[in-house]
């Protein structure tokens, strides 16, 4: 590709994009007839009073709706930025409004594009169009449409699902079609023979981007909404077999619940025509790499269909990636370390008592064009086997955050992540994280957020409760919610189921484990503020109750 994206080039494109369910095909959208709609939305844009360079937040379900009004912005020149819809429009305290008016402060659009339109008029500080604003306009003709230039931006990514103040990311044109460029060599993708099938949400760079594959290469795209695989997680490996899917990604948790739900259920798949897997977005489990293909082998997925892979937003997506032959099987490669050695002196040391050790999945090298580094907390480069903050640059580095001045600010050539990682032979492994941040099915969650959904409740209070997550010896990073309540017996438990329901109402999953303590139990700096750190490490030594 070039320096930037012209998705003129979609109306030429032979095949589409084909929305499913868990059961099967809802509907299909060749791309030319998708591109015809797109104009009509680029002219709606206009009309409303939109100019090339402004942004607008897409807060629309996965259907043909969402699709226009994508290309149809990109077509005008229009920022996008998707937002997951509320699951509860009508709900202006809920954690989806909330979530969605935090977005709309950071990105600051001109307008809103939203499925439930009619809920959230009055509700948000700018305007709010429905689908049906967005038609029903005269095309707007292919010499009008934006010819973009490599610094422009393409679109604009929400780092976190934070309900207080996520950062927007912003992703000129050069550095999307570099992440693309990269991400289509690696997938070696023929839009005549392969099939991309994605089940992530949309606002998720992971789901973007593989949209986003198939509206500049022409390959075909199955899409199914996030719900549905989770109603169902064999869906995704069914439609995948009986579509000929052949490139997909998820993060961890998705290969987690597929394989869980086939040993409950177990069904004659076909997946011998998948060959490419990617997984990433969230910490890599190994043993969810090798109970996966373990489970699937009899459907005839091969071992080099999984790789590992490190991204962010701020990348676009791919940051390095496993695409090398592995110690393990196919392309997985694990270090099982000392964990003391790890976490104390940031030193990786091969591990000689498997009960103080960890195992941490290789993650690859950088993709071409994107420098890595690890540096310690004075901003030296670390020596290999010395933890450090992970540090990324080149030619798919965002352009920067969004400022209060509505352009980027420079990020000085290199991005500081927060992740801690190793190097190790040239490849990279993750090791933790500077903040605490928690990523909940490949989200990445504030406590504070979680906490701010806790409180409410009168028998708990504002400031009473600390969420943190630790990583279990499975692998797996389980989330923790402490409580303060003078609650006692009964209420107790009636507390915790109450506490589950709030969470999972605002978030969508449920904590791993919830304690409740009396009052002051929590500790506190001389300030007042939580020290989660200190919580976790009181918890682990089952020293909270």
């Amino acid at each position: 590709m070039s320096g930037s994206l012209d998705y003129r080039h979609v109306a030429g494109h032979k095949r589409g994009i084909t929305l499913l369910d868990s059961r099967g095909p809802l509907a299909e959208s060749g791309y030319a007839d998708l591109f015809d709609q797109a104009r009509t939305a680029a002219a709606a844009y206009l009309r409303h009073g939109a100019l090339a360079g402004d942004r607008v937040v897409l807060s629309m379900r996965t259907d043909t709706d969402y699709l226009v009004a994508l290309v149809g912005a990109l077509l005008a020149g229009i920022v996008p930025c998707t937002v997951a819809p509320p699951p509860t429009p009508s709900r202006t305290d809920s954690g989806g409004v909330r979530h969605l008016a935090a977005a709309v402060r950071a990105v600051r659009p001109t307008a809103v594009i939203a499925t439930d339109a009619a809920d959230l008029r009055g509700v948000l500080d700018v305007p709010v169009l429905g689908v049906d604003d967005l038609r029903h306009d005269v095309a707007l003709p292919v010499d009008r449409l934006h010819r973009p230039h490599p610094e422009q931006p393409h679109h604009i990514q929400l780092t976190s699902g934070s309900t207080s103040a996520p950062k927007a990311v912003v992703l000129p044109h050069r550095a999307v079609a570099a992440n693309l460029d990269v991400l289509i060599a690696a997938s070696e993708l023929d839009p005549d023979s392969d099939t991309i099938s994605s089940w992530l949400p949309l606002h998720h760079d992971m789901g973007l981007v593989q949209l986003l594959a198939g509206l500049t290469t022409g390959a075909p795209v199955d899409l199914m909404a996030p719900y549905s695989f989770l109603r169902d997680p064999l869906s995704w490996p069914r439609h995948i077999g009986a579509r000929g899917g052949t490139i997909t990604a998820a993060p961890p948790f998705g290969y987690r619940a597929a394989a869980r739900r086939l040993r409950e259920r177990p069904e004659d798949l076909d997946l011998s025509g998948l060959r490419r897997a990617y997984v990433g977005a969230e910490p890599i489990p190994a043993d969810v790499l090798r109970d996966f293909t373990a489970s699937f082998a009899h459907t005839g997925l091969r071992e080099d269909v999984i790789v590992p892979c490190y991204g962010m937003a701020e990348t676009v997506l791919a940051t390095t990636l496993a695409l090398n032959p592995g110690s393990e099987f196919g392309r997985v490669s694990t270090l099982v370390l000392d964990r003391g050695a790890l976490h104390l002196h940031g030193k990786a040391v091969p591990a000689s008592d498997p009960a103080d050790s960890i195992t941490l999945v290789n993650c690859g090298r950088p993709v071409p064009g994107v420098e890595v580094t690890v540096r310690g907390d004075d901003g030296d480069l670390c020596p290999e086997d010395t933890v450090g903050e992970i540090h990324v640059g080149g030619t798919s580095l965002m352009s920067g955050y969004l400022g209060d001045n509505g352009h980027a600010e420079p990020v000085g050539g290199e991005h500081a992540t927060g992740d801690l990682g190793v190097i190790v032979n040239g490849d990279l492994y993750i090791v933790g994280r500077l903040k605490e941040m928690l990523i909940v099915n490949g989200r990445n969650l504030p406590p504070y957020d979680i906490e701010a959904a806790i409180e409410p409740h009168p028998a708990i209070g504002a400031g009473n409760s600390a969420v943190f997550s630790h990583l279990a010896p499975d692998g797996v990073e389980h989330v923790v919610a402490v409580a303060e309540s003078r609650a006692t017996g009964a209420e107790r438990a009636a507390l915790i189921d109450d506490i589950a329901t709030a969470v999972r109402q605002a978030f969508g999953f449920t904590p791993s484990d919830i304690v409740v303590v009396p009052r002051r139990r929590i500790p506190r700096t001389t300030s007042g503020k939580r020290q989660r750190d200190l919580l976790r490490t009181h918890y682990l030594r089952d020293r909270v109750a």
